[in-house]
């Protein structure tokens, strides 16, 4: 819960920084538009960290035993039902990303809209897993997660590679931005499962957490390069 809390925070401080005054944020919370991908994001965040923040004060002061009696037992109880709002709309928020760029006009993310939000959100469960355990909780469940976030990575960088759509994607598979994303899948997908498998876990991890970031950079990157590139424009609308 305390590595919810601290990206809750700053998630709001990033975005509200995107939107350029604080006041924007505000403004979009007056009106929900399930339509408006953008509006959809800042109500998930909202609600994200309306769960995670007194969630995480409600199992501290259960933990602490600060209370005794009936009061505990409403902390209990509540720290659940938190904690599950917590993971709901944290799994909506992991794959957020992917949902607003693939509604964009750029062809290398429109072309993949499907794809995205799965890979955002599958690297944001193995990041989580990978970083708890480097914490040390080196605990089965969490090595399952890792094994199946890097899985599901490895069939995502191959079925990147397979599905091409010529120039309207070619950021995605050639330059910079296209040696990124392929490096960043190797991290976070073959690489991650191998090292898995050797028992190195320690080590998946990492390359799975680097993986994810790298990643997030190279989609960015083939955003901005497909934007300035006419003949992906021009392909995307045969």
């Amino acid at each position: 819960m305390w590595l919810a809390a601290i990206g809750v925070i700053l998630s709001s401080i990033l975005l509200i920084m995107d939107l350029g005054r604080p006041r924007l944020f505000i403004n979009m919370l007056r009106v929900f538009k399930y339509q408006s991908a953008m509006s959809m994001g800042v109500w998930i965040l909202s609600t994200f960290g309306a769960c995670v923040v007194p969630g995480l004060i409600a199992l501290e002061l259960h933990a602490h035993q600060v209370f005794g009696g009936a009061i505990d037992q409403l902390l209990r109880i509540a720290t659940g039902v938190l904690i599950f709002g917590s993971a709901f709309f944290g799994t909506l928020l992991a794959t957020y990303t992917g949902v607003l760029i693939g509604a964009t006009a750029i062809p290398a993310w429109f072309l993949h809209r499907v794809l995205l939000p799965i890979h955002f959100g599958v690297t944001g469960l193995g990041s989580a897993a990978a970083l708890l355990e480097l914490l040390g909780h080196r605990i089965a469940p969490l090595n399952a997660i890792g094994f199946l976030a890097a899985g599901i990575e490895t069939a995502l960088w191959i079925w990147l590679e397979i599905n091409r759509h010529g120039g309207a994607d070619r950021a995605l598979h050639a330059g910079h931005s296209g040696w990124l994303i392929r490096g960043s899948e190797i991290l976070s997908g073959p690489l991650a499962l191998i090292l898995r498998l050797a028992n190195f876990v320690p080590l998946a991890g990492i390359s799975f957490l680097l993986g994810a970031l790298i990643n997030r950079f190279g989609w960015i990157s083939a955003g901005k390069v497909c934007a300035r590139d006419p003949e992906a424009v021009f392909a995307s609308q045969r």
